[in-house]
This record gives structure tokens, sequence and C-alpha cells, in this order.
């Protein structure tokens, strides 16, 4: 639009309808020669009420005479910014981010890790919010005020295990366990639910609080648990570890990869083929049957069957079966007396002390050859000369770490000699082949016996009744 009256056909003023741009055109001269001066234009511009971003070198360039008679931006305004929305940052995984197995660098899929779960600890930051913000008033060339647009608002939600902050711009976890995103609210659950089976849908489980499946854990995969694991079905020759008790509802079948480790106590209807092992006790309803296990309390075969056949069975205080053994004398070995894990340490240390002693005694030999050579250390080249401190202080380690061996496996073995409180029970019978150890004593089953108990007696294995 034009806004100025022309100075005697010399110049012309035009705003853009947006308001935003200000032009001029300085009109060539017509018969009487004349042409707009600096002063008749800054007048013109006042007079069109243009007050805001007036450029004084475009006016200037305007007026010289290439210009003339072309339009010549000399006023410009300034658009307002809109404000920026809320913005949330999440410091976990989002579910458009979950559920791929993983690829190495070298490219290779890993199909037994999805990373489903999102792990987090007590005070953990979980999320991030940035307020929005006003935004940046603007102006149009005749000075007015343009609004902007103010940014929209998201705010963080609270569900259950979390808090957030008094200004709202973060957003902390209460509890270990795992986070997730239901609807727009962060949520915590210190149990973590598989619907289903653990397989290839959910790969492997690595999980900060309690686990419970609802179905089998399939072979070949791990579910680990900073509390307890709880199956309803079967663990089928998987890796499964729990800080705290690990209760299947079905049983435990090993094959030959599985391995069952808990904290406290392992709870099952069957075990077969298995290995499991626990620091407290081990409860199994009906059989044991070709398994290898370690209990730091007891075992025991509570239903009318309680059968334990075959493997190895070991616990720091009791083993109880209705049944020890088969009619087949297969060959059952049971420990009891002591903990299984200081069993393992003291047979580690044994096989360490003869392998150290070997390295010491060569170190020995060398060392006394060296001395009876009768070289002194003066003569012999920087070389040899570190070679033979090494080899004195390699003697010394030996020397001190062998003391130390000695002095646990001492330890070990007077803990061996106090198994007085340890036995076995057979409630029903015991066959041929079946072992028992109680400490370092061993009683062999050559007889059918019914209804008795092992327990030590005067540094021996001793079969008493039950009835």
């Amino acid at each position: 639009m034009d806004v100025s009256n022309p100075i005697e056909n010399l110049l012309k003023v035009v705003v853009d309808r947006d308001k935003m741009k200000a032009h001029l055109v300085i009109m060539p001269p017509g018969e009487d020669r004349q042409v707009a001066t600096l002063e008749q234009v800054q007048k013109a511009v006042a007079d069109a009420g243009i007050t805001f971003g007036i450029k004084e070198d475009r006016i200037r360039e305007a007026l010289l005479e290439d210009n003339w008679g072309y339009e010549t931006t000399i006023a410009e305004g300034e658009p307002a910014v809109n404000g920026e929305d809320a913005k949330i940052t999440y410091h976990f995984q989002l579910p458009d981010q979950q559920g791929g197995p993983k690829v190495d660098e070298k490219g290779n899929v890993d199909y037994f890790d999805l990373g489903l779960i999102n792990n987090v600890k007590a005070g953990q930051l979980l999320a991030e919010r940035v307020p929005p913000t006003e935004g940046t008033i603007g102006h149009d060339v005749f000075g007015q005020e343009i609004l902007p647009r103010r940014g929209k608002d998201n705010r963080l939600l609270r569900g259950s295990n979390v808090v957030i902050d008094q200004e709202e711009t973060a957003i902390y976890s209460v509890i270990d366990g795992h986070v997730s995103l239901q609807g727009n609210k962060i949520v915590v659950n210190p149990v973590f639910h598989v619907k289903g089976n653990v397989d290839y849908a959910t790969g492997n489980i690595d999980f900060i609080g309690n686990v419970v499946v609802a179905g089998n854990i399939a072979s070949g995969f791990r579910v680990k648990a900073g509390g307890d694991i709880e199956v309803n079905g079967f663990i089928e020759g998987a890796e499964v570890e729990a800080a705290g008790n690990v209760i299947v509802k079905g049983g435990i079948a090993g094959g030959t990869k599985g391995k069952v480790v808990a904290g406290e106590n392992v709870t099952a209807r069957f075990a077969e083929n298995s290995h499991i092992e626990a620091g407290g006790d081990i409860l199994i309803k009906e059989a044991i049957m070709q398994s290898s296990l370690k209990a730091g309390g007891s075992v025991r075969v509570s239903s009318n069957k309680a059968i334990i056949v075959g493997g190895v069975i070991q616990a720091t205080h009791e083993v109880e079966a209705r049944v020890l053994g088969s009619q087949l004398a297969t060959q059952t070995i049971i420990e009891v007396g002591v903990n299984p894990a200081h069993r393992d340490e003291y047979h580690n240390l044994i096989r360490m002390r003869t392998e150290k002693k070997k390295i010491m005694d060569n170190l020995n030999q060398n060392l006394q050859a060296f001395q009876r050579s009768g070289i002194s250390m003066e003569h012999l080249s920087d070389k040899k000369k570190a070679d033979l401190i090494k080899m004195l202080d390699y003697f010394k380690n030996l020397h001190q770490e062998l003391t130390q061996m000695e002095k646990r496996v001492v330890q070990l073995e007077a803990e061996f000699q106090r198994t007085q409180n340890a036995k076995v029970k057979a409630m029903e019978v015991a066959y041929p082949g079946v072992r028992i150890s109680i400490g370092q004593a061993i009683y062999i089953v050559n007889d059918m016996v019914k209804y008795c108990e092992f327990i030590m007696d005067q540094g021996e294995v001793r079969m008493g009744s039950l009835r």
C-alpha cells in the first residue's frame, strides 16, 4: 500500500500488507530536473509513521542515480519468535527403542539379548523436563508489537515408585526396579513379569529386582535377578541366578547346559540332570535324579515319592529323602557336614598349593645353583642382575602366598572336623551304591537298609535307626 503522497512526484514510500517491510522509490527527474533529497525522504518516511527497522544506508543507496525508478527496501520489521514447546528427555529406553537383538562391533547378532529391561536404582534420574518458553516479541515497521505464541507445556506425569522435584523439571526413582513408560506416566516396578516363556521372544533377562515367569525358561537362555525368581513352569537347560530365592512350580531339567544358583533357597517339584547351588536350603518335592546339588543349608525331598538317585548331593547340615539310591545300585554320592563352597575352596587350594610348590622348588634349585657358582652380583651383567632380582622377588611372593594358603587349609580342615550335627536320613530305604560322607569320613551302603539315619560318631559315620 502507498502510504505517502508524492512530494512533487519526486518519491514514493510503499509498505507491504503485513507491515513488515517498507520500500522507497526515487522518481527519475522530470523536465524541471529535480531529484528528491535525503531530508525529503526522511520526512516522507516519518509522515508515513514508519519508526522501526529504518535502514539509513539503504535510503542513501536509493538516492543514487543508478537506483532511480527502482524499489529499495528501507525498513524491515522484526518477526516475533514463537516460544519453544516443553521438552522431556528420557534417560531410559522407550518401547520403540527396545526389542531388537544386539549387534556387536563385528556385526554379530545376539538373538538371546533383546534388551527389554530398563534396570534403575533408587535415586536414579529417569527424565528431565525443559519448561516451555514465552517467545520473543516482534515489531512491524510502524513500531507496533507482534505477540509470539507461547510454547506448549508437557508436564512430567508421576506413576508408581517415582518422585518429581519441586521445580517439576526432573523425575527420580524411589526404588530399585524396572522403569517403563505407561501411557504418559513413568513407572518403576520392583517385579519384572514375563507373561509367557523366556525364549527368543524375550531374550535373556537381567533384572535388579524380582522376576516372575508365567511360563517356562527355555534351554540356552539366562535369567538373572537381584531378588527372587519365580517360575510357574519349568526350567529347561537354562542358566538361572538369583540373589534371593528360586521358586519353580514345575521342575528343573538341566541337560548339559543348565545351572540354577540362588543366594538363598531353591524350591522345585523335581530336579533331573541338573546343577543347582543354594546359599540356603534346596527343597525338592518329588525326586532328585542324576543331579549335582550344593546347599549351604540342607537338601530335603518331601513328598511320598521323595527319591534321590544318582549324582552328587552336598549340604552343610542335612540331606533327607524317603529313598536314597535305587534297586539298580545306582551310584549316589551324598556329602554333608561341610559347606560345599568351602569344600570346593579346599580342593582348589590343595591343587594350587601343589602347583606353586613345584614352581617354588624350581626357583629354589636355580637360586642354589647361583650360590654354588660363587659369582657375586657385582660381576653380573645388568640383564642377568635384573633377572636374578626378579627371581628373588617372585620366590618371596610365592612363599607369602603359600603361607596364607597353608593357614586357610588348616582353618578348613578344622572346620571339616566340626560335623557333629550333620546327618543323612533315609526315611524309608537306602540302597547299595549310596556313598555317604560326613566331613572327611565315608560310609558305603552295601546292603539295603530301611528307616535309617547316618551321623558322625567318634570320627566315623555310623548308621542308626529312625524307629
